[in-house]
């Protein structure tokens, strides 16, 4: 089962943190440090109810199947090709091949 698992992981995720940063004049400038790099599998998700998704400002959302880590958390910025996303949810799941599941949408 883990060979079919880690075949469909085919697209390489960065995940980021944001830490606060001070510039040379000691204004906070967002700064980001790696968690990790992964490999992961990408589904496109459905934008939520029929309004959103059918609004003009709904922004694309991902979901993103990788193993099991417990270093993401909500918040983390995922870097994904030249795309930015924000993780709005970590699911850790313990069934038959422990994995997470993240979901992630894009920011403009």
């Amino acid at each position: 089962m883990g060979q079919e698992f880690s075949g469909i992981l085919r697209e390489r995720i960065s995940i980021e943190r944001q830490t606060v940063g001070r510039d040379m004049l000691g204004s906070a400038e967002p700064q980001y440090l790696t968690v990790g790099v992964f490999w992961a599998a990408a589904d496109a998700m459905q934008g939520g109810s029929a309004s959103e998704a059918e609004s003009r400002s709904a922004m694309p959302r991902w979901r993103f199947i990788l193993r099991e880590t417990r270093a993401i958390k909500p918040g983390d910025r995922l870097v994904w090709g030249d795309r930015k996303m924000t993780i709005s949810s970590v699911i850790l799941e313990h069934r038959l091949i422990p994995k997470t599941i993240l979901q992630a949408e894009e920011k403009r």
